[in-house]
């Protein structure tokens, strides 16, 4: 749910859920069916125990897959408007307080230069899935992803076929995780006394790209009093169990927060909801690459969806600059008056005052002449279908990359529905521009 902020959205659907690899978003469609009753899996039975013994008992949601897209939690009977849906007591919270608490505490403390809150939430989830059966937070460990679909975990060959702006991003992602886990070696390895084992095999690259994901798209977000034993990097990282289950809705409207009274992470519905339908909140207003790049699904039907026109374009950003230079200079009528006192002033001030004006309606949209308005519309509908023929190009690449490359094919089956949504925003705003050209003709 990561950074899940205090007024975050909420909404109920008929079938969807979260998934390691893709998160299909068409909501309230009567052709989905119910999702389908987890709650008797071995691994939420013991969940189950183990939330109870920390003081926690749900009545109003239980785990279940939905069609297409996977698990999620699923409520039990009809929710009001304002009623509260979960209440997670803090025994059940992951945060640094509870790393501090346990035997990492000490290690913690002295070590120097003071580590970030991230990196001593990573290190007691890789060091607590180590311990397996020993450890208290096996029941939790045991339903989190084994893996999961964000840039930094994708192949090569895959973050190849992103759109470039995303692609860029992805990379700074993997340089920043490998820099995160090299940089904390040393800090590991203060940690050998602990283990019998070798820390290098421990904590592995592997298991802490793991840890890193689990961190950067399950965490909610409390504010944390800074402490001395940690670098200054905000602490506002929680990892809340049973609650991590709830997926994502671009329309959803919930309230949540932590409450200081109860000592409970709680999330208040803004709307009514019937039964047994799924229960969805909204990680954020995120477009796309947002949403594949901080928690590794792409949403269909995205109302923050959009295109990113890349810098690539050079042709078509040299012509639309060479555009803009002769629609500014063109627009800006010259007024014998502003000329006369421009030349008795010695300066051009007041014509490039003139200009300036004529720019700024140019930013604001307001439109100039008919004339810089239809070439306006026939760049945008140039780079349109620049894009669209990309586009077109890239999900060709894909198809046949999944019949040829099978064990890639749920990370290229993201990839694909990322393209798809993106060339039915390119298609229908090239529809659009077609409808403004035909008013300039």
């Amino acid at each position: 749910i990561g950074q899940l902020s205090r007024n975050c959205s909420f909404s109920m659907r008929n079938g969807g859920g979260r998934t390691s690899r893709i998160r299909r978003r068409k909501l309230f469609t009567s052709s989905e069916s119910r999702g389908v009753n987890e709650s008797y899996k071995p691994e939420f039975i013991e969940l189950k125990k183990w939330l109870k013994d920390r003081k926690f008992e749900d009545t109003n949601l239980i785990p279940a897959r939905f069609p297409g897209t996977g698990r999620g939690l699923m409520s039990k009977t009809s929710l009001r408007e304002g009623q509260m849906i979960i209440s997670l007591p803090e025994s059940c919270l992951l945060t640094t307080d509870t790393v501090l608490r346990s035997y990492l505490g000490p290690c913690i403390a002295k070590w120097q230069p003071p580590p970030s809150p991230v990196l001593a939430l990573c290190t007691f989830l890789v060091s607590e899935k180590h311990a397996g059966d020993r450890s208290p937070w096996k029941p939790y460990l045991e339903v989190l992803p084994k893996a999961y679909t964000c840039p930094v975990c994708l192949e090569p060959e895959v973050v190849n076929l992103l759109p470039r702006p995303l692609k860029a991003k992805a990379r700074e992602q993997r340089t920043h995780v490998q820099e995160f886990v090299s940089s904390s070696r040393d800090f590991f390895s203060s940690l050998q006394p602990l283990f019998s084992e070798a820390v290098e095999s421990i904590f592995s690259y592997s298991a802490l790209l793991w840890a890193w994901c689990t961190v950067n798209t399950r965490a909610v977000y409390m504010k944390r009093v800074p402490r001395q034993c940690f670098s200054a990097e905000p602490d506002t990282c929680v990892l809340a169990p049973f609650l991590d289950l709830l997926n994502h809705s671009p329309d959803a409207q919930v309230k949540a927060a932590f409450n200081e009274e109860t000592r409970c992470y709680e999330i208040r519905t803004a709307v009514s909801c019937g039964n047994h339908q799924e229960v969805l909140i909204c990680y954020g207003p995120h477009d796309n690459h947002r949403l594949l790049l901080e928690y590794g699904f792409v949403s269909v039907c995205n109302p923050h969806a959009c295109v990113y026109v890349s810098k690539a374009l050079k042709l078509l950003c040299l012509e639309a600059e060479e555009f803009v230079e002769r629609m500014v200079t063109r627009a800006a009528v010259r007024c014998p008056a502003l000329e006369l006192l421009a030349r008795e002033s010695g300066s051009n001030a007041c014509y490039l005052a003139n200009l300036r004006t004529c720019w700024k309606k140019v930013l604001i949209g307001e439109i100039i002449s008919d004339t810089n308005e239809k070439a306006s519309l026939d760049i945008a509908q140039k780079i349109c279908h620049y894009f669209i023929k990309e586009s077109k190009a890239v999900l060709q690449k894909v198809s046949h990359m999944k019949d040829e490359e099978v064990a890639l094919i749920n990370q290229l089956t993201l990839v694909e529905t990322l393209w798809t949504e993106e060339l039915k925003i390119l298609q229908a705003s090239a529809e659009t521009l077609t409808s403004l050209q035909t008013a300039f003709t």
